[in-house]
């Protein structure tokens, strides 16, 4: 096991990063929604893709090292004409090794040297390997290909061209989405006490912005949100404006855009619940005391 580990060695790095990439794939994906982070269908392909192919690699590490380790054992069991025998003649993988490379002998290389000397430094007359130069090819006929596609015929879309092309469709989708019908605005909102809706908006609480609040409301670049004091005026159609048009100047955005009407009034509805709570290390009172009695829609009320 130490032999193996120690021939592994040389490929440490590639075996890290892949492993990190596997690792790693299961954090690209967001959820819009408010639920946090998912396991999408794509992640999951890439993630198992990448899984086969560190396996793939591993196992052909490893065959690589039994097979060297069949060898060794054959040699040693070879008398020393065989051996010697076997060694004068290369086999398949040093001759593709030396065929893919266009190696040539050390015998040959009087005849490579070139009327050049520069302070006893000679130079070969060595062409570039065969590999090299048919990746070379295969670029030239890559970039003739990629030119006639997308310049010539223009049968696919360029880069900035699919990006207005998918930005075009998703708009077309978001306005065919089909929008909730409200019977409220940002003065006739009332706050709900239903359990789904406070659940949901608690959701959204917690994904989009418990980044500035917390997720119990204390409060962290924003203000605390479980105590009676508020900056722009508390109880629900204040609450339902700021989520609803933003806080200039500051870094509450507007939410209009982003949340439908029934998603702003949940999540303005949770924030009233906040209230009282007290949660530890919360942040200090920030604006004016906003008094229950005068707020008709308030939660007790």
């Amino acid at each position: 096991m130490k032999q193996l580990i120690s021939n592994l060695k040389p490929f440490r790095r590639l075996i890290m990063t892949l492993t990190l990439m596997f690792a790693g794939g299961g954090l690209m994906a967001q959820d819009t929604t408010g639920s946090g982070t998912f396991w999408t269908q794509e992640v999951i392909f890439y993630s198992l893709l990448t899984l086969v192919f560190i396996t793939a690699v591993l196992v052909l590490l490893v065959a690589l090292y039994v097979l060297q380790m069949l060898k060794t054992f054959v040699l040693k069991d070879m008398s020393e004409e065989q051996r010697v025998a076997y060694e004068a003649e290369p086999g398949l993988f040093d001759k593709l090794w030396n065929k893919w490379n266009n190696l040539r002998p050390m015998e040959e290389e009087e005849a490579l040297i070139l009327d050049h000397d520069y302070d006893g430094i000679k130079e070969l007359d060595n062409h570039l390997p065969p590999w090299w130069k048919g990746l070379f090819y295969l670029t030239i006929v890559y970039g003739v290909i990629y030119i006639m596609v997308f310049h010539v015929f223009k049968t696919a879309p360029l880069q900035a061209e699919q990006y207005k092309l998918e930005m075009a469709a998703a708009e077309d989708l978001k306005n065919n989405i089909p929008q909730p019908e409200v019977d409220f605005d940002e003065n006739t909102v009332t706050f709900t006490d239903d359990t789904a809706e406070l659940l949901a908006g608690k959701g959204i609480f917690e994904s989009q912005c418990a980044i500035c609040h917390k997720a119990d409301g204390g409060g962290v670049a924003g203000p605390n949100l479980t105590d009676q004091y508020w900056k722009n005026g508390g109880g629900m159609q204040n609450i339902y404006k700021v989520v609803k048009n933003g806080v200039s100047n500051t870094a509450m955005i507007s939410w209009e855009t982003i949340l439908n009407p029934v998603k702003m009034r949940q999540v303005s509805s949770y924030v009233l619940t906040l209230e009282g709570t007290n949660p530890p290390g919360a942040k200090a009172p920030e604006g004016d005391l906003w008094e229950p009695e005068s707020d008709s829609t308030a939660v007790n009320q």
